[in-house]
């Protein structure tokens, strides 16, 4: 490819990740691309010529890291809360590449490494290196062809979500636990030891709803990774589904203070 033309794809793709706008998308804020003439001495003393390009792309400062850092299992680490909040933005930056653009964009290296943290442990995706912007202009011939590799790039992504949700909540060793254990067993044994972790902590949330978010988690995240791609849940049907986990815990804490409330009204003969 000539040069000019290597420069001009450099910038469109630059031009297509700086505009992306979300929370928890990592922002692009500049780059630097040089050519500098360098020269190589050969074995038989000929001087040999070259251009030798540089680019550098600068992103937004992420305080805590990468995701990679902070995995550990239910019994210690990070919060329940801590985690969930991780979980769900990853979820959203996921849902604003494949659904919220124009060109959908699937990531394709999804992993801890790739999920960064700001001060406030917020999560935002990173490393669009292998990504793919899939336009829409696509001739009529070519059209089914381009839908199938969209459709196993999508569903990639939702089979590395998958990982990274279990890894989350059980640690770097949970996706290698949960394939030698059934579906049902994976998510009592999860469950299990974060229903006793729970237990011990001070909380201002119920109990069984927070478990019941755990447990609604698990067999997510066990959704993500079904052996036939076909059968694996969209990203907009993900978030929706925790959207439900959040709004069963804010019934059950008003029906605990609705409860509470109950209990301590005097009562008068």
């Amino acid at each position: 490819m000539p040069e000019h033309d290597n420069l001009e794809q450099f910038k469109r793709e630059f031009e297509n990740l700086r505009r992306l706008r979300h929370q928890n998308i990592v922002q692009l804020l500049g780059y630097c691309y040089e050519i500098k003439l360098e020269y190589v001495e050969l074995s038989d003393g000929r001087t040999v010529f070259g251009e030798n390009i540089y680019r550098a792309l600068c992103f937004q400062y992420m305080h805590k890291g990468s995701l990679r850092k902070h995995l550990s299992d239910e019994c210690r680490g990070l919060d329940w809360q801590t985690r969930y909040k991780i979980i769900k933005g990853t979820c959203e930056g996921l849902k604003y590449l494949h659904e919220g653009l124009e060109n959908p964009i699937y990531h394709l290296d999804l992993k801890p490494d790739n999920i960064l943290l700001d001060k406030d442990m917020v999560p935002k995706l990173a490393d669009f290196g292998l990504s793919k912007l899939v336009y829409n202009d696509h001739t009529r011939a070519t059209q089914s062809f381009v839908g199938t590799i969209n459709l196993v790039s999508k569903k990639l992504d939702i089979f590395s979500l998958g990982v990274v949700m279990i890894q989350i909540m059980s640690g770097e060793n949970g996706y290698r636990t949960s394939a030698y254990m059934s579906s049902q067993e994976f998510i009592n044994l999860v469950l299990e030891n974060w229903r006793n972790r729970l237990e011990e902590t001070p909380r201002c949330t119920s109990l069984e709803a927070e478990c019941h978010q755990v447990k609604r988690a698990i067999e997510i995240a066990l959704d993500c990774i079904h052996a036939d791609r076909n059968k694996r849940p969209n990203i907009g049907d993900i978030v929706h589904w925790l959207n439900e986990t959040e709004q069963m815990i804010k019934k059950m804490n008003h029906l605990s203070i609705c409860i509470e409330t109950y209990k301590i009204l005097p009562y008068n003969l």
